[in-house]
């Protein structure tokens, strides 16, 4: 069969390799597989993370300096003879030498044999902490003749830090070597990267034993996804196999119909704590808080003062039955916001007199409420704060979080807020998002950093990705609860969410990195969950120290505050 490659498109082929005991077996079979993915005619071939030698084999630092490589050294020179031969880029892991360190570092290597872009992992997972220097290569960037590329390796994609700063930086495709045994790499934490940084990411894993004798093995699932978070290609969970695409970088039906939103919204200037040392382990703060919190959504059908009457009217009947004691409502609720002669001036005022009603609501059920509405800027008279106010059992505004990220389309009128706030209650950490905040994961991750357990959204959910990749890994990722009280009238008819975190450990391993979504039916107007609070005070995500705050290099995501 002979394989023609489209015009102006870039093939790209991703195998996956089950390692053995025996370097040079390794090696062969790595020279196996490109010779099989050259059948496709590629323009990148990608092999995994350390594919000279099985991870699971390495022990201790002697054991990693006995079976790492030089980027000079033969292993590497073999593999580049093979770009060489097929005229392709070929990308690549292996365990590093580097003097008496040894590093985990994937390269790219041209068809004149030479290495164009080096990275090293910057965070270790599980037992590679006792022998894998974090990275030290920051995050660089490459252009090559169909793309600008950038790398990232296995546990580098369980936060979001790095691939954002590849993204920031221009990257058009992210390749990710992986020496993974989860699934939630290949269902969430691959995919959501391509799909909230609107980039393109091709993705090679391990299969077969992840260490001799043992019973779990490597995920496999190697694939290609779009900027949509669509999978166009993805290999099984047992085979060593290639899989391929064309990718067509400049074809703008691929990209989603917010490409641009991710600039358009992003404010740098909001985002300092990501490149401090958060506030963290928290279960060292006086305030501790209970264990478990019941909480619900509110999604009545519609808008306005009878969509918040049937609401406010729902909130003894999940009080009571449901044990909620904090319940959240959709964004804006009390009005039309397609509505062509909205007036803010008269919605401010709508908005004082629902705000007491829910204040009532507050008081008559002894529970807290979140209520999304527009204030007047007390510095701007002519401007306003699209708001998301804490409400407590008593009926005072406990807090309240103006919404900092604001769409082009309202900023004639709308004036945004410049911080992050966490509110220390009885009933624990709370944070609050709003609207177009929720869809930002900057937002989730700045909480996380000022101790958030529980993010409240008055939002309107746009589609099911948004759920099913965005909110699930914004758990995943940084360990807290989300509670999202969506608009019955969003584009997303999934509705309402609720995502929880679990504990450390877990039961698979990586249970802990994929949370489950709990959404309302399309008929229900509300949805309670219990949440584990105490959960969210551990951010471990393996054993020796791999945590989800402590382990990320703040001293290299200088990128993500700069305009």
């Amino acid at each position: 069969m002979t394989f023609a490659k489209p015009h102006h498109k870039t093939r790209i082929a991703c195998c996956q390799i089950s390692l053995v005991p025996d370097e040079a077996l390794n090696l062969a079979k790595c020279l196996n597989l490109i010779d099989q993915a050259s059948s496709v005619k590629p323009d990148l071939v990608i092999l995994p993370e350390m594919s000279n030698w099985s991870a699971g084999l390495v022990k201790s630092k002697s054991d990693a300096l006995a079976h790492s490589v030089t980027v000079q050294g033969p292993f590497l020179s073999a593999i580049a003879k093979k770009a060489h031969q097929y005229g392709c880029f070929i990308a690549i892991g292996v365990i590093e030498q580097w003097d008496e360190e040894t590093f985990i570092t994937s390269v790219i290597l041209s068809p004149d044999e030479k290495i164009v872009l080096k990275y090293q992992k910057q965070i270790p997972f599980g037992p590679q902490i006792a022998w894998a220097s974090p990275g030290r290569t920051g995050n660089p960037v490459v252009q090559l003749p169909f793309a600008r590329v950038g790398l990232y390796i296995c546990a580098d994609g369980l936060i979001p830090e790095t691939t954002r700063v590849l993204a920031l930086k221009g990257a058009q495709l992210l390749i990710n070597t992986l020496h993974s045994g989860g699934a939630d790499e290949t269902y969430l934490h691959v995919p959501v990267r391509a799909y909230e940084n609107q980039v393109w990411v091709a993705s090679a894993n391990k299969v077969g034993q992840r260490d001799l004798g043992a019973l779990d093995r490597f995920s496999g699932g190697s694939q290609i996804v779009s900027p949509k978070g669509d999978v166009v290609a993805r290999a099984d969970a047992l085979n060593d196999a290639f899989i391929w695409a064309d990718v067509d970088f400049n074809d703008l039906e691929m990209l989603p119909a917010t490409k641009g939103k991710l600039h358009e919204l992003r404010r740098p200037e909001c985002y300092g704590q990501l490149i401090k040392k958060p506030a963290y382990p928290f279960e060292n703060h006086e305030f501790k808080g209970p264990a478990s919190l019941g909480v619900a959504v509110l999604q009545p059908i519609g808008h306005g003062i009878e969509a918040l009457h049937a609401a406010l009217k729902a909130c003894s009947q999940v009080v009571q039955s449901g044990g909620a004691r904090l319940l959240v409502l959709p964004h804006l609720l009390m009005h039309d916001l397609k509505a062509q002669d909205f007036d803010p001036a008269q919605a401010a005022v709508l908005d004082v007199q629902a705000l007491e009603a829910v204040k009532e609501a507050a008081r008559k059920t002894s529970s807290w409420l979140v209520f999304s509405l527009i204030k007047v800027n007390a510095h701007m008279p002519a401007a306003y704060h699209l708001c998301t106010d804490l409400i407590d059992p008593t009926g005072a505004v406990f807090g309240s979080q103006i919404q900092i990220h604001v769409p082009a389309h309202l900023r004639t009128w709308v004036s945004g807020g410049s911080e992050f706030k966490v509110f220390q209650t009885p009933i624990g950490r709370i944070g609050l998002l709003g609207g177009t905040d929720a869809q930002v994961l900057e937002s989730y991750r700045v909480l996380t950093y000022l101790g958030v357990q529980v993010v409240c959204v008055s939002g309107a959910l746009e589609e099911d990705k948004e759920v099913d990749l965005g909110l699930r890994e914004r758990v995943a990722e940084n360990r807290i609860h989300i509670v999202f009280a969506s608009r019955s009238d969003a584009p997303c008819a999934r509705g309402s969410v609720i995502v929880q975190a679990s504990a450390y450990p877990s039961e698979p391993h990586w249970r802990v990195r994929f949370p489950d979504v709990q959404t309302i039916e399309p008929a229900q107007t509300q949805l309670s969950a219990s949440l584990d609070l105490w959960a969210t005070n551990d951010k471990t995500v393996a054993p020796l120290g791999c945590d989800l705050l402590l382990s990320p290099r703040y001293d290299q995501y200088q990128r993500l505050i700069e305009p």
